[in-house]
């Protein structure tokens, strides 16, 4: 099996609903059924997350991120650590003949009986950077901005300063 893209990547604006998609090649010549596991379950929806897929074919996953809080920080952003987990098994043979639909609901056994057979890989979440803001908008760190000083005041303390020292020359 193999899983395109290896990583998966979330734009920004992270506090909206976004889409990306997996596709899941099944390169084997056995029919395979997967079932698709994520650490972040309130945080994305998976579609399908149990399939079958048969030898040579293919299968695309919608992955839907439902957003962050707007009130998430950069650093939560960052240490956010979401993955997928890909879990395949071969369709044992004993399960062959059985509808598709029957087959699927059955993975909870089909996981039981043949875990020795099962196949699991990751695929890793990445989010943009939020966007920066505008400079306008940073915080500055100078010590007169930190004491609350703007520049009229700065201004005017310097020409104080400047009628000060030229008087006690």
């Amino acid at each position: 099996m193999r899983i395109v893209p290896e990583q998966l990547a979330f734009k920004a604006p992270l506090n909206e609903q976004s889409t990306e998609y997996i596709k899941l090649e099944n390169d084997g010549d056995k029919r395979l059924i997967f079932k698709v596991r994520t650490s972040a379950p309130k945080s994305y929806c998976v579609r399908p997350n149990v399939a079958i897929i048969e030898a040579h074919e293919s299968a695309e996953v919608q992955i839907v991120f439902v957003g962050l809080p707007k009130s998430t920080t950069e650093d939560e952003i960052s240490q956010r650590r979401d993955k997928f987990l890909i879990v395949t098994l071969p369709v044992p043979t004993d399960y062959a003949d059985m509808n598709d639909s029957i087959l699927l609901s059955n993975w909870a056994n089909l996981e039981e009986q043949y875990k020795d057979d099962m196949v699991f890989q990751k695929v890793k979440v990445s989010y943009s950077a939020m966007p920066s803001q505008k400079p306008s908008d940073r915080q500055s760190s100078s010590p007169a901005k930190e004491q609350g000083l703007n520049t009229t005041t700065l201004l005017v303390m310097t020409l104080i300063a400047l009628v000060l020292g030229w008087l006690y020359y």
